[in-house]
C-alpha cells in the first residue's frame, strides 16, 4: 500500500494562504503551477505522491547521477528540470521497482 502523502511537511514555511492553496492541489501539475506562481520551490519528494501521482519512476541527472532534481515552470507553462547538484539540464526518467 502506498504511503499517505503529507504535504504539511513541505509547506510549513509558506504563508497560511499559500498552504491552503497547496493543500487544494490535486495533481503534480497544479502544485508545480502554484509553486511557479508563488515563486517557491517544491522538492521532488513532495511531488512524487500528490493525489493521483503514485508513479513508480524517478528523475535523475544523466551527468552526475543525482536524484536531487528541481522542476521549474516558465511564463509559457513549460516545465524545466535541473539538477540541484551539478546544475545540468540533462535529466532522465527511470522506473523505480517497488519493494
Amino acid at each position: 500500500m502506498a504511503e499517505i502523502y503529507k504535504i504539511e511537511e513541505y509547506i510549513k514555511d509558506l504563508t497560511p494562504e499559500q498552504q491552503e492553496k497547496a493543500k487544494a492541489c490535486k495533481t503534480k501539475e497544479e502544485l508545480i503551477q502554484l509553486a511557479a506562481e508563488e515563486d517557491v520551490e517544491i522538492p521532488m519528494e513532495a511531488l512524487e505522491n500528490v493525489a493521483g501521482g503514485c508513479d513508480s519512476y524517478e528523475y535523475y541527472c544523466k551527468s552526475c547521477g543525482s536524484t536531487d532534481i528541481s522542476i521549474e515552470v516558465d511564463d509559457f507553462d513549460y516545465f524545466y528540470k535541473r539538477c540541484r547538484h551539478c546544475n545540468s539540464k540533462n535529466i532522465g526518467k527511470r522506473v523505480v521497482k517497488e519493494e
